[in-house]
């Protein structure tokens, strides 16, 4: 009997025996499967890394430098924008679409061409391509170089502002003559031409801006475009002198501006002041200075479309 107890108690504990370990391998088969569930990127739902390149990678990187900005854009020397993202292009919101296109002509370049070109479209008067420019002896500058200093900035300037600009050169070294820079304006559809000059005379106590435009008897230009590039010189004048001091001298409006002539546009040569003046020269090459006359002209532009808003067809 005692005998059988005994048995029976043996039997009992190896089944509660079995049963732990059971329970025991149970539970480290439940715990292996938790932390391979964990590392298994499609069972856990998603790739962690994959969701972090999604954000960061260079397809969101591309979207959101095509994305635009309160800043305008380049466009090229040819006129004709670079092709744009397909993507891109859809999310452009409708307004920006019609920005007001700027073109910049800094005025003459390294060497002058002598080959002559027609005053205005169908005259018989030649004129010579694009001329020397004159010369700081104060300064040691060129006006090709002035020209160029103060477009880049006004360009940098303006696209800031949110116009869209196009530049003649942005180089010395180029051969463009003046009926070249008024096509490239046209070509690229610009809304107005700025050209940027400085002057010269052989009495160097002259000081002062000026700009030239054309006459009311014009003719090669439509009236709307004459009076419309009048007031354009006679803003960008006003804003500039207001801006930097500058006393102002009386515009003058002619037509044996080839580059007036053949504009497509509202279009205006800035002289900015006088290069054979030595004060004027040094103010007209200096970083202050030419910041002066930037935020000027910039000025005079945004008066111009504030007067002028709708874009030229």
């Amino acid at each position: 009997m005692e005998e059988n107890n005994r048995n029976s108690n043996n039997g009992v504990l190896k089944v509660i025996l079995v049963s732990a370990i059971l329970a025991f391998i149970v539970g480290v088969l439940v715990l292996v499967s938790g932390i391979l569930h964990r590392k298994d990127p499609v069972n856990s739902g998603g790739n962690t890394e994959s969701a972090v390149e999604s954000v960061s990678g260079s397809s969101v990187t591309e979207s959101s430098e095509s994305l635009p900005s309160v800043s305008g854009n380049m466009i090229p020397v040819t006129g004709i924008p670079e092709n744009p993202d397909s993507s891109a292009a859809e999310s452009v919101p409708e307004e920006e679409e019609d920005k007001i296109l700027v073109c910049i002509d800094p005025g003459h370049e390294t060497e002058q061409i002598k080959d002559p070109e027609p005053n205005g479209p169908g005259s018989d008067v030649m004129k010579q391509g694009v001329t020397s420019g004159t010369y700081g002896e104060t300064s040691g500058k060129n006006e090709y170089e002035v020209n160029l200093e103060v477009s880049l900035k006004l360009r940098d300037e303006l696209l800031e502002r949110g116009y869209d600009v196009v530049m003649t050169r942005e180089i010395n070294d180029v051969k463009l003559s003046n009926v070249d820079r008024a096509k490239i304006a046209e070509e690229a559809g610009a809304d107005i031409l700025v050209r940027i000059h400085c002057n010269g005379v052989d009495n160097h106590s002259v000081t002062g801006v000026l700009c030239y435009g054309p006459s009311n008897a014009n003719p090669y230009l439509s009236e709307d475009l004459i009076a419309k590039s009048r007031r354009l010189s006679e803003l960008l004048q006003q804003h500039q002198a207001e801006k930097t001091g500058q006393r102002m001298i009386d515009n003058i409006y002619q037509d044996d501006m080839t580059g007036i002539n053949w504009a497509a546009m509202p279009v205006s040569i800035v002289e900015m002041g006088f290069m054979t003046n030595p004060d004027e020269d040094l103010f007209l090459a200096s970083e202050e200075g030419q910041d002066l006359i930037v935020q000027g002209l910039a000025d005079g532009i945004d008066a111009y479309f504030a007067e002028f808003p709708e874009a030229e067809e």
